[in-house]
């Protein structure tokens, strides 16, 4: 038993490194550029440890970002007040600023994106459900409200957040007036 707790704690320890170091690496170079053998000389790993882990890069920071997105989507989906939930999600986008702002210059904001996806669509299924909306009008639904939202959270990145918060908020919230 503790041969088998002492290869899972290291399992968790290569992952750790291995997104560390990829992390680590995204701010001086973007996604497209960086490879495997890059990342697991940062961390300190053999290729044989990265992919026993993990199948791609882009798998390391779907893992890695994955938790953050399901945590917020959570805490928002059981607020009673509409108005908290807007004010949940502006905190999550303000506390993972730089988080954005390094995948739009590292260029993988689009799988940031499709985790904000995913986490929408479930929530208008479990919390919101349309009974009547199937298939393409339930897709193009899901599809215009978090394309929508995301897109005005990363373009108020990319402009240097010179609008407040408060004016990000107000705008965020005429989608669902």
């Amino acid at each position: 038993m503790a041969a088998t707790d002492h290869a899972q704690n290291i399992k968790k320890d290569t992952r750790e490194w291995i997104t560390i170091a990829l992390l680590e690496l995204l701010q001086a170079k973007p996604l497209s550029k960086l490879t495997v053998s890059e990342v697991v000389k940062k961390a300190g790993v053999s290729r044989m440890a990265f992919y026993r882990n993990f199948d791609t890069l882009e798998q390391v920071l779907k893992e890695y970002y994955e938790p953050k997105f399901a945590d917020i989507f959570h805490k928002v989906a059981f607020k009673e007040s509409h108005e908290q939930k807007i004010t949940d999600l502006t905190s999550f986008f303000l506390d993972l600023s730089k988080d954005f702002q390094m995948a739009i210059e590292s260029d993988y904001k689009e799988l940031l994106y499709q985790i904000f996806k995913r986490h929408i669509a479930r929530f208008y299924d479990e919390i919101i459900p349309f009974p009547d909306w199937t298939g393409a009008r339930r897709s193009y639904w899901i599809d215009f409200m978090s394309a929508g939202v995301f897109e005005i959270w990363v373009m108020w990145f990319k402009n240097g957040q010179q609008e407040t918060i408060e004016e990000i908020s107000a705008l965020i919230r005429l989608f669902h007036k």
